[in-house]
């Protein structure tokens, strides 16, 4: 650990920094190097409005501090009281997912390239230590990463004590957050046990770190064996193969969380409940935390994030003008004869044996759909036949009259629209 105040920017020179500004000791100081470094940045203050009257004192002072050294602040207030309520989550929680949502959106929207925060060595021992406390695995053992994505912390590496020294030295203010002394939170009774700890093991920090970059290089060494995930940003496919080397199944179950956005809360627990979806039947699903979902399907493990379909009200499929109707989920187009090419993907419905009264819609029960080569089936059962998992169902756009499909985009066209030698006008149906 070093003995003087030293910056680690892991980030382009000219890249632009929103540097989280709280006003406590960690970031003022962040705040003053970055300055005196030349870093392009702008300070980003969150007000959670836990703290009623000294919040607000918080705020003042980040706005004083910034408007004395010409620092660009923009300011951010966010309930974490009511947003735990509505959540069940730990006021903690709540205040660190509404602070990360408001960083995320300035990332999202362009306005830096980088979010700076202030965790120093000493909360990387508290992450750790907290981490062990909870069961976590190899992964979480790596802690905090001075990179990760589109944050980084310059500071990750100095300790609490060095980062005061740098405080004092320069004369700089800050505000004191008086629940950092309350107990009941987890991370203040540990800070409290911790400083005890060091009493008599004074280099906690460094073995902690040398714990973490030890489990980050086993963590690399064990990414090697994974094979390249099957992802396509709404699900991801984990086989359950991979298994047989319950490290390997494990990260694999990370990865695929990950690339559906969560990246906490999976835990030891899941682990055994995916792995015994592979006893299961089909269609057997299990539940993770933030709203993901584990489906068996074959050798799989089928993972996917609730999505939030947008309401679709039934829709002409031929508009006033003749044009066919957008609706979301499929792309429908007006094409000859000489166009149709059955092997491109897509499905191909003749345009003049539609009803005028065809509407777009999602399914629904009691939906029939007449086969190629006659007779009619209920539509759930149709998809049986075609194994269509039933978590895809719901959101498939369909082309009905009354209770009959016509066709199903990405699924099927009925024998009442097929195309024939006849056909003189085409609808092109692709998802």
């Amino acid at each position: 650990m070093p003995d003087k105040f030293e910056l680690d920017l892991p980030f382009p020179k000219k890249a632009k920094i929103a540097l989280a500004l709280s006003g406590g000791r960690d970031s003022v100081a962040m705040a003053h190097a970055f300055s005196e470094e030349g870093v392009d940045f702008f300070a980003v203050h969150v007000e959670h409005g836990i703290r009623g009257e000294n919040s607000l004192r918080d705020r003042r002072f980040v706005e004083e501090f910034c408007k004395d050294r010409a620092i660009r602040l923009e300011v951010f207030s966010v309930d974490a009281l009511s947003y735990a309520d509505e959540t069940g989550l730990t006021v903690e929680q709540a205040a660190r997912e509404l602070r990360y949502s408001v960083f995320g959106k300035l990332i999202a929207e362009r306005r830096c390239d980088y979010v700076a925060l202030a965790h120093h060595a000493d909360d990387q021992t508290e992450t750790v230590l907290m981490r062990i406390f909870r069961g976590t695995g190899i992964r979480g053992l790596k802690g905090m990463s001075p990179i990760s994505g589109k944050y980084v912390r310059p500071l990750l590496h100095v300790p609490r004590a060095v980062i005061d020294e740098y405080v004092a030295e320069h004369g700089l203010p800050y505000v004191e957050d008086e629940t950092n002394a309350d107990t009941i939170y987890t991370r203040n009774f540990l800070r409290a046990e911790i400083a005890r700890i060091k009493e008599r093991y004074p280099s906690l920090n460094e073995c902690v770190a040398r714990l973490a970059r030890h489990a980050d290089e086993t963590e690399k060494f064990i990414a090697e064996f994974l094979p390249p995930l099957r992802s396509d940003g709404r699900e991801a496919r984990v086989a359950f193969a991979l298994f047989d080397s319950p490290a390997v199944g494990k990260r694999a179950v990370y990865a695929a969380c990950e690339s559906l956005g969560v990246r906490q809360d999976i835990e030891e627990r899941h682990f055994a409940l995916i792995e015994g979806l592979s006893a299961c039947e089909n269609g057997k699903r299990i539940e993770l935390p933030h709203g993901i979902t584990v489906h068996k399907e074959g050798g799989d493990a089928v993972f996917s994030a609730k999505q939030e379909e947008e309401p679709q009200a039934e829709t002409p499929l031929f508009l006033p003008d003749g044009s066919l109707a957008s609706p979301q989920g499929a792309k429908l187009e007006a094409v000859s004869p000489a166009d149709i090419d059955f092997s491109d993907g897509a499905l191909y419905a003749d345009a003049d044996k539609i009803p005028s009264d065809a509407v777009l819609r999602r399914r629904r029960e009691g939906d029939r759909i007449r086969k190629f080569g006659g007779g009619s089936k209920s539509f759930g059962d149709f998809l049986t036949d075609k194994k269509v998992p039933l978590r895809k169902r719901d959101g498939i756009v369909v082309c009905a009259t009354g209770g009959y499909i016509l066709f199903a985009a990405g699924i099927c066209v009925s024998e009442d629209v097929r195309i024939d030698a006849s056909t003189k006008r085409a609808v092109k149906i692709s998802v």
